[in-house]
């Protein structure tokens, strides 16, 4: 399903209000404002409509309206109905602006390809607090070079990428209005915007603004709120109160009486194409507007919609997909779905349930109906679809302190100990009982997939790579397919870049890795391959800390042990790897029940645990986790260019960041440039992204300016490779 990349007008309008309106009866008062309300909320059926209040934030606005539309008519219709309102004659338009969203020439070479489509909407969040300010750049400026405006503007994004928090949207109004540029910074906290500000006054790009004046403050509320907060009416005093955000200004306030609640006139249609609303359904288009094969963007109670048509069936579902807010409307819809056009997670068109990752749960979705000529959207389906998405949903909400100290413990210093469950619970403060109950819970909600040995599998003997694979988009999913059959294959993900999979995969000593990987991607009708083996390692050790941001634990000191005497495997060797490398039993004395399984005595498998240990055959005993079950939803492999007289410098530096799991130098290609990989995982894509700009601040001495970050967008296959054990390559069937 093709859709244009669509822009938007952007409008704020800034109301002071005469003091004589505050000097009518209080009846009077309340029909102005009732009917203000009842046109914003019929606007607000069709397009982006969010109330502020300015009250004791300036002295010259009390309230503002932030539009969003693609229709420049609609803030024309808008205006005209407030301004005759019995409000009208009270209201002064103290600012006014006008503005368009488009993509930066700046961000677009700064961020990837998916981040810069995103600046073509403008989706609001629900932030508490709003500045907002337009500025114009001096004429110096526009006769710089484009590289040297580059060069400043990088600073300048650096800067801002500091405070995730506070989220920047950025308008343009060349030609449309008095300024050039209008900026609205939402966030929770005011003191995080004003440090930002700070800091940006110091960059270089600063001199060149000639103007960023008036700069207006705003607390988001409810129109309701927004209105009585003029006099102080009592929707005001207990929101403020309260502190509620901003909310879909179509929906009444509790304050409102049942006769206020359905005062809204109930309108039709009408060439303006203002939708009515009406028994809780909305119209939002005429069925010739919306042909089968296409999408349509509306908007119903402030809130953005992606109307289908499928073969005449009408879908309806939240706009924003639940991973990174993509636009489902410009999403390719087939086989009753539609997939995000940004990272590819797939939704049920009938029940928004999420199909795949990197989705982390379902999208609301609506009921349909046609009446007449008109599409009406109704009231939000159940939400039993999250049960379906269940397997994909973060519940580290659900751990406490302790849960959360145990996962740590467990990851990185599980006890080789006879009762290693009571020496944990010895750390925590805790008893040998409730810690086996907390570890059966995590495992329940499957946080903690296993506890077990960690072995090197090249140590082993083992051979390993991980491949990176070229598939037609088309046709990922039955290539994965084949590719995850084969035994020796682990992780499988889709990531996006134009090498859109990648797989590790190890085979036995006696199996030729390069020929196994080439049968089974030729199976699989691969269309191109690069195979990158580990040329040197530098780090591997997965630790997701539950405890702490994962932007700030800074850097670790890496301790690397030589290992002692080393002696080759043995065949008992192989049969104690092949009982031990499963899940560890959750029982008092864990290590004896693998002790009996394997035909020895506790004291004798322990005593083989540390000597492999010794000879780095073992890393060590912990446990593993589903990534996203813990709250790290996104994992970013990021790949670095650098000078090769300079990797294993830039590896040891990558390394040292504790949030890296993995550091290795692999092999370049005239089409694959990146010599250094580093993997992080993140609670959300944002984090992902400062932490790559962190290490990048220390690689840039050593002229490392160039790298990639390839988020997993579908996760086809996360396993343990089991070793020593019988398997068989079969012939895939592709």
């Amino acid at each position: 399903m093709d859709t244009p990349a669509r822009r938007q007008y952007v409008r704020w309008s800034f109301f002071n209000v005469d003091p004589a309106w505050r000097a009518l009866p209080a009846a009077e008062r309340e029909r102005g404002k009732r009917a203000f309300a009842d046109v914003c909320a019929q606007w607000a059926a069709r397009i982006v409509l969010r109330a502020y209040t300015l009250v004791g934030l300036r002295g010259d606005a009390d309230m503002g309206l932030w539009l969003i539309s693609e229709r420049l008519e609609d803030f024309q219709a808008l205006h005209t109905q407030l301004f005759a309102t019995p409000m009208g004659p009270y209201l002064h338009m103290a600012y006014s602006y006008l503005a368009m969203t488009k993509r930066s020439m700046y961000v677009d070479r700064y961020a990837s390809e998916e981040e810069a489509q995103r600046r073509d909407i403008i989706v609001p969040g629900r932030s508490k607090y709003l500045f907002v300010y337009p500025f114009v750049k001096t004429r110096a400026w526009y006769a710089l070079s484009l590289e040297e405006r580059q060069r400043m503007m990088d600073e300048h994004i650096r800067i801002g990428r500091k405070y995730p928090d506070v989220k920047l949207n950025t308008t343009y109004s060349y030609g449309l209005d008095d300024q050039e540029f209008v900026v609205a910074f939402e966030t929770d906290s005011p003191a995080r915007f004003l440090d930002l500000v700070e800091e940006l006054r110091f960059s270089e790009a600063s001199q060149y603004t000639l103007r960023d004046t008036p700069l207006l403050p705003c607390i988001a509320t409810s129109v309701r709120a927004m209105l009585d907060a003029l006099d102080g009416g009592a929707a005001a005093q207990e929101e403020l109160h309260d502190g509620e955000r901003g909310r879909a200004v179509a929906q009444p306030t509790e304050e409102q009486s049942a006769e206020e609640r359905s005062s809204a006139p109930a309108t039709a249609l009408t060439s303006a194409g203002v939708p009515s609303a009406s028994g809780g359904w909305t119209t939002v288009a005429r069925v010739a507007e919306v042909p089968p094969g296409t999408a349509r963007l509306v908007v119903v109670d402030g809130e953005q919609i992606a109307l289908y048509n499928v073969d005449g069936v009408f879908y309806a579902l939240s706009n924003r997909c639940s991973h990174s807010r993509g636009p489902l409307v410009d999403g390719e819809v087939r086989d009753g779905k539609v997939i995000c056009p940004w990272h590819a997670a797939e939704f049920d068109l009938a029940t928004g349930a999420a199909l795949c990752r990197p989705a982390r749960g379902p999208v609301p979705a609506y009921q349909v109906r046609v009446v007449g000529d008109q599409v009406q959207i109704g009231p939000q389906k159940g939400v039993d679809a999250a049960a379906a998405d269940d397997a994909l949903a973060p519940v580290d909400q659900q751990l406490d302190v302790l849960d959360r100290k145990l996962v740590n413990l467990m990851q990185y210093a599980f006890p080789l100990h006879s009762r290693p469950w009571q020496a944990l619970g010895e750390q925590l403060g805790l008893g040998e009982a409730e810690v086996m109950q907390r570890v059966a819970r995590l495992r329940a909600l499957g946080v903690v997939r296993q506890i077990s040995p960690i072995f090197d599998t090249r140590k082993l003997g083992y051979h390993s790579s991980l491949v990176a694979a070229r598939v037609d988009p088309a046709r990922i999913e039955q290539a994965a397919a084949v590719i995850n059959a084969h035994p020796g294959v682990s992780h499988n993900y889709q990531r996006d870049h134009y090498f859109n999979l990648w797989f590790t995969i190890a085979v036995p000593p006696e199996q030729n890795l390069e020929e196994q990987v080439q049968r089974l991607t030729e199976r699989a009708s691969v269309e191109k391959v690069r195979i990158l083996p580990t040329l040197k390692m530098y780090k591997i050790a997965v630790k997701l800390d539950l405890e702490q941001d994962e932007t700030r634990l800074g850097k670790e000191t890496q301790q690397y042990v030589k290992a002692g005497q080393v002696r080759p495997l043995s065949e008992r060797d192989k049969a104690l790897i092949r009982v031990t490398q499963e899940d560890l039993p959750l029982v008092e004395q864990p290590f004896a029940a693998l002790a009996q399984q394997a035909g020895i005595a506790e004291a004798e498998l322990l005593a083989w645990f540390d000597e492999m240990q010794r000879m780095n055959y073992l890393r060590r005993i912990a446990a593993i986790l589903r990534h996203q079950k813990a709250g790290f939803t996104d994992n970013g492999m990021i790949t670095w260019k650098v000078p090769e007289e300079r990797v294993d410098e830039a590896g040891r530096i990558a390394a040292a960041f504790a949030t890296v799991s993995h550091c290795y130098r692999r092999p370049v290609y005239p089409d694959w440039p990146y010599n250094l990989f580093s993997m992080v995982h993140a609670r959300s894509r944002e984090n992902a992204e400062e932490i790559a700009r962190q290490i990048a601040a220390e690689l840039r001495p050593l002229g490392v300016s160039e790298y990639a970050i390839l988020f997993s967008t579908r996760e086809f296959k996360k396993d343990r490779v089991r070793y020593f054990v019988d398997w068989q390559v079969a012939e895939p069937v592709a």
